[in-house]
């Protein structure tokens, strides 16, 4: 059962790749097709993080992207694919819109990284994901999981979803007794993040809680 989610999302998430697999729903540039690959940065970027977090061990994080919109046109509705240099405290790499990265994420759960275009455009992000990967306090017989606002966690075994916008105090509670699997997914959707308020981050980790 380990990483089924992970499994089933990817054909859906690399079929955005393509405009003609992308159906805007009655934007006036639905049926557009892509220039190509474009090496300026985007006016909008959606951000793909996928995390596999042992238990008391280093999470591991994937990452993949798309954009929307040039500078210049950031009217057009059409994803293209886009070829940019990424930097990290670490490294830098050429990184294109239709391939999976690993990126490391600090000690403390951030991810810091800049997307730079040819023109030398720099775009800075900083992304606090330690809510998701801290996400669960064990208190005895008992799994306290902190669902943020705008994510959703699963426990396949036991068949359960609950969704941070249906709770009160954003905490949910199961038993060990219960029978789940040593892991969970938690998966957001957040929307208008960055200093500029413009990109949008899905997020789909496997947590492990024992």
């Amino acid at each position: 059962m380990k990483k089924n989610w992970i499994l089933l999302s990817i054909p859906f998430l690399f079929n955005l790749l393509s405009c003609e697999g992308l159906s805007m729903g009655g934007n006036p540039y639905e049926g557009s097709r892509c220039r190509g690959i474009s090496r300026t940065n985007a006016y909008s970027y959606m951000f793909f993080f996928e995390l596999d977090c042992p238990f008391e061990g280093k999470c591991e994080s994937f990452f993949f992207f798309l954009g929307n919109g040039t500078r210049e046109n950031s009217e057009d509705n059409c994803f293209e694919k886009y070829e940019l240099t990424l930097k990290t405290q670490d490294t830098s790499m050429i990184v294109n819109s239709n391939r999976r990265y690993l990126l490391p994420l600090t000690s403390d759960g951030y991810l810091h990284f800049s997307l730079i275009d040819e023109d030398r455009v720099e775009k800075k992000y900083d992304f606090d994901l330690s809510g998701v990967i801290h996400s669960f306090t064990v208190r005895g017989d008992s799994v306290d999981v902190n669902v943020m606002k705008d994510c959703r966690l699963r426990l396949y075994s036991c068949m359960k979803t609950v969704y941070g916008n249906d709770l009160l105090n954003g905490k949910y509670t199961f038993s060990v007794a219960d029978g789940c699997d040593s892991e969970y997914s938690y998966n957001c959707s957040w929307h208008n993040q960055s200093s500029l308020e413009t990109d949008d981050l899905d997020i789909s980790a496997a947590i492990y809680w024992k």
